[in-house]
């Protein structure tokens, strides 16, 4: 029979003290602390949750949860984030529109619904009538995927998560043979990043001919200018890491794999002075 450590005066003053707490209040450092008091980090974890709980410190709040650049939603992008949701637009259509990272609109989405700021309706159930005219209407492009989504919104009168859902269960089912091809993207996907590379290397020249006429007859090329040039645009899942030292910001980015893909500085901004 295995016996529980009771948990003494003097250690539950040192979580009380010790504790560092985010700006959302959920502690930071429960590990270090449970070595301080030779206890297992998940028995810290459930005391702080009660103290917590009983209000011997303060309540965990996710509303004052921060994006990965430290800044809070204000009133009017918890509008636009409302308003897009219940229209059925995805949680990168939404992160665009803010400005934000896609994780960071998720959270914000999931905190909405707890607060009941945001209210799912109960959706309803697929006739056999509307999954009918499902699989009449729906088109591909020549990759597998689905590029009519705006049309079928219409005709059945459901939102994207719900068509994209359906549209996977029908494939499963096998009652649409059209299947993505692996590795692909869809041709909306395409344009969007071809519209994003025109728009960054508008200034360089696509082809030989452009850059020789771009030249005055009695200018010459340079020989350390490459003649050639390649530019390939990939879109990668990020991981941004934020450390601060004495007010100084460093920002690195890294792959999923742990590459480190790049670093900045940030300038520390002077504290206000009040008048």
């Amino acid at each position: 029979m295995i016996l529980l450590k009771t948990w003494t005066t003097k250690e539950l003053a040192y979580l009380k003290k010790h504790s560092l707490l985010a700006e959302t209040n959920e502690v930071l450092n429960i590990t270090e602390m449970a070595k301080k008091l030779n206890r297992t980090t998940q028995s810290v974890r459930n005391k702080l949750y009660s103290m917590q709980r009983s209000g011997d410190m303060p309540a965990v709040d996710r509303s004052m949860q921060r994006d990965a650049g430290g800044r809070f939603y204000s009133p009017e992008e918890d509008k636009r984030i409302i308003s897009m949701y219940k229209q059925g637009a995805t949680y990168r259509e939404i992160s665009d529109s803010l400005g934000r990272t896609e994780t960071s609109v998720t959270g914000r989405v999931y905190n909405l619904r707890k607060s009941g700021r945001l209210k799912t309706k109960k959706l309803k159930r697929w006739t056999e009538k509307e999954t009918q005219l499902l699989i009449a209407r729906v088109r591909f492009d020549e990759t597998g995927h689905v590029n009519n989504y705006e049309e079928l919104m219409r005709l059945v009168s459901k939102n994207y998560h719900q068509l994209t859902g359906k549209i996977t269960k029908l494939r499963k089912a096998g009652k649409i043979s059209t299947s993505v091809q692996p590795g692909t993207t869809s041709k909306k996907s395409k344009q969007a990043m071809k519209k994003f590379n025109d728009a960054r290397f508008a200034h360089v020249p696509k082809n030989k001919e452009e850059k020789t006429m771009s030249l005055d007859s009695h200018e010459t090329v340079p020989q350390d200018i490459p003649q050639a040039i390649s530019i390939e645009s990939r879109e990668i899942t990020l991981i941004l890491t934020t450390t601060t030292i004495n007010g100084h910001k460093v920002q690195q980015f890294f792959t999923k794999d742990g590459e480190l893909l790049a670093t900045k500085k940030l300038t520390p901004v002077a504290p206000e002075i009040s008048k």
